[in-house]
């Protein structure tokens, strides 16, 4: 098989994009339908549908379920080296930013988190599940545990409308001073899927650490699953 050949998705993406370009079709503006694609260019549908799911994957297109395929935003970038979460970094950016708050209750502290929060066995936890928009479209599921002691009373905030690190700051005097997180790559499961409207096994980053306040003590423990066809991380070198 000759290398040079293109493969047939290949060709379908480079044409789509193309399509983007000279049609000059701006961010949230719709592209056509599978089948008229299909029929401008020829391509069997089970092509065209690998090159647009592809596309989805690099951020350049996305999908509207029962609506069609759409032009992508640029995507988030997320600079790991600062303070802000996302809710900072997508309003800095001018996105919309939306969030749904899916579970808040309270737990022991089981020893790997309380390890990282330097909190013994058995404290109470209070934690907060939220599903995270951008420009409307899910984007990241977050799980936080804080101590239900020092922040009592935040479960009864409505955190559907404000950032969680402002409601610290102005009622709880807790400020963000800096942090230690990981990152990989994790693959969602069915639950996860569902709320962030992508195929079950999907790739996704996956985000864990902790957060401390301005007395450097740990008040934060994290973990978040973010779709990276949206979003991304970077680290900026300085010379020394």
């Amino acid at each position: 098989m000759s290398l040079d050949r293109q493969k047939p998705r290949d060709e379908a993406m480079e044409k789509i994009e193309n399509y983007i370009i000279k049609n000059h079709l701006k961010p949230d503006e719709k592209l056509p339908s599978e089948r008229s694609l299909c029929e401008m260019w020829d391509f069997n549908r089970s092509t065209l549908r690998s090159a647009i799911k592809q596309l989805i994957l690099e951020g350049k297109i996305y999908n509207k379920n029962g609506s069609g395929t759409y032009v992508a935003r640029e995507k988030l970038v997320r600079n790991l080296q600062d303070v802000y979460g996302f809710y900072q970094t997508a309003q800095i950016a001018g996105r919309e930013v939306d969030t749904k708050v899916l579970l808040v209750d309270f737990c022991e502290t089981p020893k790997n988190i309380g390890r990282k929060m330097k909190l013994p066995l058995g404290h109470k936890l209070m934690r907060l599940v939220r599903l995270r928009y951008m420009d409307g479209i899910p984007v990241l599921i977050s799980t936080i545990y804080l101590d239900a002691q020092r922040f009592a009373g935040l479960e009864q905030i409505d955190l559907d409308k404000v950032s969680l690190y402002a409601v610290l700051k102005e009622q709880y005097g807790v400020e963000v001073s800096g942090g230690m997180e990981k990152l990989s790559i994790a693959y969602c499961d069915e639950e996860e899927a569902g709320y962030l409207e992508i195929e079950e096994g999907a790739p996704v980053i996956y985000q864990s650490g902790v957060t401390m306040d301005q007395q450097d003590v740990v008040f934060e423990y994290f973990k978040e699953i973010t779709r990276s066809e949206y979003v991304c991380f970077a680290s900026e070198l300085t010379r020394r």
